[in-house]
Parts: C-alpha cells; structure tokens; sequence
C-alpha cells in the first residue's frame, strides 16, 4: 500500500491535468472574450 502512496496528495493524474488544463482553458475564453471585443469594437 505505501508505494502506490509515494507520490503528493496533489501529484494524482486528474489533480495534474486538471491543473495543467485549467490556466490553458482560461486563456482561451479570455483570448476569444478579447477577440470577440475587438471583433464588436470595429465592426459596430
């Protein structure tokens, strides 16, 4: 039991890829939210 415990709490694969995956999603909804502005913006 102990050696499939020797990885962080926070080391699990979900827990990794959720916070691998989180910032990149975040910065596509802010990069398609700044593009849609400026889409607006000029052509308005």
């Amino acid at each position: 039991m102990k050696t499939e415990f020797n990885h962080a709490p926070n080391d699990s694969p979900r827990s990794g890829s959720t916070k691998k995956v989180s910032p990149v999603v975040w910065a596509v909804i802010v990069a398609v939210a700044v593009a849609a502005t400026v889409w607006f913006t000029t052509h308005g």
